[in-house]
């Protein structure tokens, strides 16, 4: 017994390393962190808190639980709930959002108590004073994801480091994802736990722990089920990525299989139990949608009518926005709820489709695993009758990611063609820049190019992230051999 429990923690261990053990050398791991831990800061000084009913929705759920330990939210009504982003049963008031999100929180809300209790004077004393520590959430959530694509990019597709750290810097930069990183929407969660469960299929599937990862995996879809209760489709494309090539449909080890099945099941259903539980807590009634009771969005008494929308109308909001076509140029025109489809947000995602051509010669099927993402996600979104793009974040890195393979193909043509496609490539990214800047600082919120809302709270930054800081320093400046070099890896 004494024996198994050591192999269990030896394999834990193991695992875990296997996800930082990546071949940098010493200056690339400087490089990565540091632009990891820049972008860290720069989605947290291009925050201004909560701006819009949705974010402070999440908020307020998160603080009634952990400071009043109810779920009924009557007490931040007209201070952090706003219509139309709540539910009402029997006059009460509720939460309209899943309860995922408001659980993320929670340890930041008691990380903010642990700032206050050490340092005083470092947080506003009313309730407010939590928010400088809570909206570490989706930018941390939004480095996390970073690294993962990076991880991706680099260790499994072995991509050349430059070619990595410029997708992580591009999708940063260039995208909306800069604009969920910086609201505490559940977003931010939703996309972390979907990268960390491709990450996982991707580097674990040929590993002899491939069921473990499987297990591993169904706890992060079921966790991100209550964040966003889509995700749990996911599930699907990446347990049979996993079980395919893992001779899993063998009839002779039909046991076996089964066994794996009713597991992931189990882990699954344990985090649907929490989000019935906690329905049934608020509501009094055994369901899945939180937002049945919002009386403001009669569409959502149930999926059957939540999913009626115009699927092609749908579409073209994800994507291409013709129904907007004065927002090309008007960029006030584009911004809230009537944000342009990433395509015009963002074109550098136009290279990215095209990397799909390239990607699925090299790794069909990578490629299908990705594409079953996205169409899941883009299907579930584009029949939803309020269509809007942050409703497909959960697969924003796995769509930009494809940019990769777009630049290696790049680099491999002659030295004035590349220049060429380098140079569009730049415009286009540059013009994503500055788009998708405006459509964050106009996004329920007014500010000026460059200016940043949260700049004054620098220092808050740095005291509540000394410990972050400090390991950050520790292991780069004593590389325990977790980061080995390779000398096969080029800068």
């Amino acid at each position: 017994m004494k024996n198994t429990i050591i192999n269990k923690i030896q394999n834990l261990k193991a695992f875990i390393i296997s996800y930082i053990k990546i071949g940098l050398s010493k200056q690339q791991k400087w490089i990565l962190f540091l632009v990891l831990f820049l972008f860290y800061f720069y989605f947290y000084i291009s925050s201004s808190g909560v701006n819009c009913s949705n974010d402070s929705g999440h908020l307020a759920l998160a603080k009634s639980i952990y400071h009043d330990h109810q779920l009924s939210l009557e007490k931040y009504w007209q201070i952090l709930v706003f219509a139309p982003d709540y539910a009402v049963k029997n006059k009460k008031l509720y939460s309209d959002r899943l309860p995922g999100n408001a659980l993320c929180m929670i340890p930041f809300l008691a990380y903010a108590d642990f700032v206050k209790f050490i340092f005083p004077n470092a947080l506003a004393d009313n309730i407010y004073g939590d928010i400088p520590v809570a909206i570490l959430l989706p930018g941390l959530c939004g480095a996390i994801g970073l690294y993962l694509i990076f991880l991706i990019c680099f260790k499994y597709f072995r991509f050349r480091f430059w070619i990595s750290l410029s997708v992580v810097i591009m999708a940063g930069l260039c995208t909306l994802y800069h604009l969920e990183s910086i609201h505490l929407f559940s977003h931010a969660p939703s996309m972390m736990l979907v990268m960390l469960a491709v990450t996982i299929a991707l580097l674990g599937r040929n590993s002899v722990h491939w069921k473990g990862n499987l297990y591993f995996i169904s706890a992060i879809i079921g966790f991100a089920t209550i964040v966003e209760l889509q995700n749990i489709l996911f599930l699907i494309p990446l347990f049979l990525y996993l079980t395919l090539k893992n001779d899993f449909f063998n009839f002779k080890k039909i046991k076996s299989s089964l066994k794996i099945i009713t597991t992931s099941a189990f882990i699954v259903s344990l985090f649907i139990g929490i989000l019935l539980f906690y329905n049934y807590s608020a509501f009094g009634e055994i369901m899945l949608k939180s937002n049945k009771y919002n009386p403001f969005f009669t569409e959502e008494l149930s999926f059957f009518t939540s999913l009626s929308g115009n699927f092609l109308k749908g579409l073209d909001h994800l994507f291409t926005s013709f129904n907007n076509i004065p927002a090309y140029t008007n960029w006030s025109l584009g911004i809230e709820n009537d944000t342009p489809g990433i395509l015009v947000s963002n074109p550098i995602f136009i290279f990215s489709i095209l990397g799909f051509f390239p990607f699925f010669k090299k790794y069909k099927e990578e490629c299908i695993l990705f594409l079953s993402l996205i169409i899941i996600s883009v299907l579930i979104a584009a029949l939803h009758v309020t269509t809007l793009v942050r409703h497909i974040f959960s697969i924003h890195l796995i769509l930009f990611m494809p940019i990769a393979f777009f630049l290696e193909w790049v680099g491999s043509q002659s030295q004035k063609k590349a220049m060429i496609w380098y140079f569009v490539i730049g415009c286009t990214a540059l013009f994503s820049f500055f788009r998708q800047s405006y459509i964050n600082n106009n996004y329920f919120r007014e500010f000026k190019f460059g200016e940043f809302p949260y700049l004054e709270n620098s220092p808050i930054f740095l005291i509540i992230n000394i410990p972050l800081i400090a390991f950050m320093i520790y292991y780069i400046l004593f590389d325990n051999g977790l980061l080995n070099y390779s000398k096969n890896n080029k800068i």
